[in-house]
């Protein structure tokens, strides 16, 4: 669905478990879909976790990894079709 033009509300994935994680201008649902917030291009993209230092979880999972292995997490984000934001004196010009 890479490059998939969305609506506002669209669904843009259901999953049981973490597969994919929210970005920009996307929403999480009380059953972990995700969904538009603003309308655009759909895209994703894997970058590195790194956990919070206070997450005994999370540094369970690292402790169990070789050495030198780096742990990604896909995100989905949409690129809004119109710019977000303008300085508001151009606006006004």
């Amino acid at each position: 669905m890479d490059g998939q033009y969305v609506h506002v509300g669209n669904i843009i994935a259901t999953q049981r478990t973490f597969r994919w994680h929210p970005g920009a201008h996307v929403g999480l649902g009380k059953n972990k879909c995700l969904f538009a917030l603003e309308e655009g291009t759909v895209r994703y993209t894997k970058e590195v976790y790194v956990p919070p230092p206070g997450n005994a979880e999370a540094g369970d999972v690292i402790r169990r990894l070789p050495q030198g292995a780096v742990l990604y997490k896909t995100f989905v984000h949409v690129v809004p079709a119109q710019p977000v934001g303008a300085f508001k004196l151009v606006a006004m010009l």
